[in-house]
């Protein structure tokens, strides 16, 4: 695992945050940004590309699943890796965003082992 791969958590709720970045440094990753809402993260990407972008749905300003076509717009973004994390259950968004091209997406509360699980396959990585 690479200690210097760059994460980008872009949650509004402070405490959905902090878990998840908590979680990614206990897996190895040390190079873990937070961001509060998508445009903020669009500010981020802009100073520095990241490796994967785990993004909220629910988010002031740029939604998650906006965040996500901005990213796939930009040449140099298109293929970073993106996580949606959600409450979101209702069939009809959950339709739109895999028409939009989500492909990755897990439901709040997080299962760290899920979570886990797919932060590893979305970076390539076997299971240590």
């Amino acid at each position: 695992m690479n200690p210097f791969t760059k994460i980008l958590v872009v949650e509004d709720d402070p405490t959905s945050s902090k878990l998840m970045t908590y979680h990614l440094k206990m897996m190895g990753f040390k190079n873990v940004t937070e961001v509060m809402d998508g445009n903020l993260a669009l500010e981020q990407l802009k100073k520095e590309k990241a490796d994967l972008v785990v993004a909220d749905w629910h988010m002031p300003n740029l939604n998650g699943l906006n965040l996500f076509k901005a990213i796939r717009k930009e040449g140099l973004w298109k293929d970073i890796p993106f996580l949606m994390v959600t409450v979101e259950k209702d069939d009809k968004k959950v339709q739109e965003a895999i028409q939009a091209g989500v492909r990755d997406y897990i439901v709040k509360p997080i299962n760290v082992e899920i979570f886990k699980r797919k932060i590893r396959e979305m970076l390539g990585l076997n299971r240590d």
